[in-house]
């Protein structure tokens, strides 16, 4: 194995799409099976080779690049493949960026997201807008993947996501709901429901946006709160606007009952307001005996 990855690396190079994915496969297999048998410097090579590879046209040969980055920093140890994939957020080209922040991810899982966190949240600091959207990529994608393990690292994040949400571009905005929502369906139940409210008060002011895909994630964001604190905090959010005297408002809170209705029609019984039509006589309904 010890000569075989030397040789291997060229291969890396070959144009042709089918010999570069088995290639990539190869070397994802034996950082998986035999990486004591090849040194760490060897290692960052082929990282800084499979950056290359991030850049094809083919989507399995992305995935599978993305995949051995998570086997090699298992390998070695991901500070070093992690500060390569980071420097790598500051390229222009969009796909390569995409690639990355998902190789990011995958380390986050390979390696326990405590080692990852410190150094994302680090790299959000540097003023670039690529840099910063890339983070809060990663975030999104490494709490999709890492699910309930992300209730140890709600409150560590919560302030990069706050700055995030009152940012005035855009994709900011939208990155960050999208990573709110995949942290919310992970946690459901885990007692994080103050952070998520936190979130969600950051998050509501975003549901006037024109743009679709901010919208989309707006609402994504606004599911995933649901789960998390419950159908009747939304309901109280949403009552406030249902018959306000302006169109516009109304049709957006309108939808956003309606998504909340769809989900929890059953747990929205308890939480509806009292109307008292008769003022002569006091009733006592049948829910408030029980309870």
């Amino acid at each position: 194995i010890k000569d075989l990855l030397p040789r291997l690396t060229p291969i890396l190079r070959n144009r042709h799409e089918k010999v570069q994915e088995n290639s990539i496969e190869l070397v994802g297999r034996i950082a998986d099976r035999g990486a004591e048998h090849v040194g760490a410097r060897e290692w960052m090579r082929i990282c800084f080779e499979l950056l290359e590879m991030l850049k094809a046209n083919k989507k399995a040969i992305r995935r599978a690049t993305v995949s051995t980055f998570g086997y090699i920093a298992k390998a070695i140890g991901p500070s070093d493949v992690l500060a390569t994939l980071l420097n790598n957020l500051k390229v222009q080209e969009r796909q390569n960026r995409v690639c990355t922040t998902v190789a990011i991810a995958i380390v986050a899982e390979s390696c326990a997201p405590f080692t990852v966190i410190p150094a994302l949240m680090n790299e959000y600091k540097v003023p670039e807008l690529n840099v910063q959207n890339g983070v809060l990529k990663s975030m999104s994608f490494m709490f999709e993947y890492i699910s309930e393990m992300g209730k140890d690292y709600i409150y560590s994040v919560v302030p990069l996501l706050e700055d995030a949400l009152m940012d005035r571009d855009l994709v900011h905005r939208q990155t960050a709901a999208t990573a709110v929502s995949h942290l919310a369906l992970g946690v459901p139940g885990m007692g994080c429901e103050d952070a998520f409210l936190h979130l969600l008060n950051l998050v509501w002011p975003n549901i006037f946006e024109t743009s679709p895909h901010v919208i989309n994630a707006v609402m994504s964001a606004i599911e995933g709160c649901r789960v998390a604190v419950g159908p009747g905090v939304i309901l109280q959010y949403v009552l406030q606007g249902l018959f306000h005297p302006a169109k516009r408002v109304r049709q957006v809170y309108w939808k956003i009952y309606n998504n909340l209705y769809i989900a929890s029609q059953e747990a929205l019984v308890a939480y509806y307001p009292k109307v008292h039509l008769d003022k002569q006589r006091s009733t006592l309904h049948e829910l408030d005996m029980m309870i």
